[in-house]
């Protein structure tokens, strides 16, 4: 039933109203109604008498032309047939209605009937074209709305498929260095390759669930990169000093798996490996202004013209830019006395 009175609403009754209530002024105002020349009184009787039946056959005439379009579905809308049957069907049904509740003069017949039907037809046609319009905007509305909806689900599909495929380029990248290492140190000391192993059980437990997922907690991020550190620090001895600053209030805060942890890869690999006397680096999370930040510092080599430009930062670039747009950023710094600072600035909370 809902379907069948679509485009019903209080300012169209309101419109119907007004124009019943100019007709029946009109009816009052003209010298064959035999009001004019009485009291002020009697004129206002016979408004509202005209007014009462007037308004019966117009909300009569707006229910029945809407059923009409409304129930021809499309063709309410595009065919011109449908909207003559809509106009004739509201100009004799409201005629009718206006015999049943008894608001014809006594006496008159099939003649005055017809001369209801042919004194309305004119309105339920300037009716019906205007909710043709009416509905014709409303379908429009409605497939630009749903072809909105299409377009979001397509983006949303799109941006998971990329989202995907730069995480894979992650597990790989992560993967393969840290059995490098093992590899290597293996070769060289066996004590030192089993240590290591145990090491990389428990980095790979900890990386191993989260590769695939879009999110993680700053506490489960922590959790990785202290067990990359542990592979690393068997690697590089006394050469490699760690230290994070994470406040507890910040550890359940929703981050991107495996940035912090290209962070810190990439500043052992370019920053303190290749100097003889190695370095240390400095992991810290804090929270301000509706933004948490999280900077991996180290003390080694610092920026060169290279610095930047490498596969890992890019990777972090291109997710930071499909999960948050231009509210998370990375950025590259000097640190003092030497060294680099990368900090990544995601929305919080």
């Amino acid at each position: 039933m809902q379907r069948l009175l679509n485009g019903l609403s209080w300012s169209a009754l309101a419109l119907v109203v007004a124009f019943c209530a100019l007709q029946a002024l009109e009816w009052v105002l003209a010298p064959a109604s035999g009001v004019v020349g009485g009291g002020i009184g009697d004129m206002a009787l016979g408004w509202l008498s005209r007014m009462t039946v007037f308004l019966v056959t117009g909300v009569t005439m707006l229910l029945t032309a809407l059923v009409v379009l409304n129930a021809a579905g499309r063709a309410g809308r595009e065919n011109f047939g449908v909207a003559v049957l809509a106009a004739i069907a509201g100009a004799g049904v409201s005629a009718l209605v206006r015999y049943a509740i008894g608001a014809t003069p006594s006496g008159e017949g099939a003649a005055y009937m017809l001369l209801v039907f042919t004194s309305w037809l004119g309105s339920g046609a300037i009716l019906v074209a205007g909710y043709v319009f009416y509905l014709r905007a409303q379908a429009a509305e409605e497939e630009a709305r749903g072809a909105q909806l299409r377009r979001s689900a397509l983006e949303t599909q799109q941006l998971a498929t990329r989202l995907r495929l730069l995480q894979a380029q992650v597990e790989p990248h992560f993967l393969f260095n840290t059995l490098s290492n093992v590899r290597r140190l293996c070769q060289s000391d066996a004590a030192a390759g089993r240590a290591m192993l145990a090491q990389l059980t428990r980095y790979l437990r900890a990386a191993l669930p989260r590769m695939r997922e879009n999110e993680t907690t700053l506490a489960e991020e922590i959790d990785l990169v202290s067990a990359y550190l542990g592979v690393q620090k068997i690697r590089m001895g006394t050469r490699l000093e760690t230290s994070i600053d994470a406040p507890a209030s910040l550890l359940a805060a929703r981050v991107p798996p495996m940035m912090l942890a290209t962070l810190v890869e990439n500043a052992i690999k370019h920053g303190i490996a290749p100097l003889a006397e190695g370095g240390s680096i400095l992991i810290k999370a804090q929270a301000s202004g509706g933004a948490l930040t999280l900077s991996v510092a180290d003390n080694g080599q610092g920026l060169t013209a290279a610095s930047g430009s490498g596969v890992g930062l890019a990777n972090i670039r291109a997710r930071l830019a499909a999960l948050y747009g231009e509210r998370a950023a990375l950025r590259l710094e000097a640190n003092a006395p030497r060294g680099v600072t990368a900090v990544i600035t995601l929305p919080f909370p």
